[in-house]
C-alpha cells in the first residue's frame, strides 16, 4: 500500500506549481477581456447593418478573405497555443479563476 506524502515546498515544486496557475490565470484574463470587445464591435456592426449604414455583404467579405489567406497569423496562433502548458491541472484551474472571477 503506497503511502501519500504531502509536497516538499520546495522551490522547484512551487515554480511548477505557481508558475501555470499564473499563466493561466492571466490567460483567462486576456481570453474574458478579448471576448469583451469582440462581443462590442459585434454590437456595433449589427447596430450599423440595422440602421442601414453596413451591408452585410460589407462586413462578411472581408473577414471571410483575412479568414482564408491570413495562414501567418494561423500559425502564429498554433505556436502561441504550443507554449501553453494546457495539460497542467493548475493551469485549467487558474485559467476558469481568470476567466470566470478576474
Amino acid at each position: 500500500m503506497a503511502a501519500v506524502l504531502p509536497p516538499d515546498l520546495s522551490t522547484t515544486f512551487l515554480v511548477t506549481v505557481i508558475l501555470p496557475l499564473a499563466i493561466g490565470f492571466f490567460t483567462g484574463l486576456l481570453i474574458k477581456q478579448l471576448l469583451k470587445v469582440g462581443i462590442v464591435i459585434a454590437a456595433l456592426i449589427l447596430l450599423l447593418i440595422v440602421a442601414g449604414f453596413l451591408s452585410p455583404e460589407q462586413v462578411l467579405r472581408p473577414l471571410i478573405g483575412f479568414l482564408k489567406s491570413n495562414t501567418e497569423a494561423r500559425e502564429w496562433v498554433h505556436r502561441v497555443a504550443g507554449y501553453l502548458p494546457y495539460a497542467s491541472v493548475t493551469f485549467i484551474i487558474g485559467l476558469l479563476v481568470g476567466f470566470f472571477f478576474g
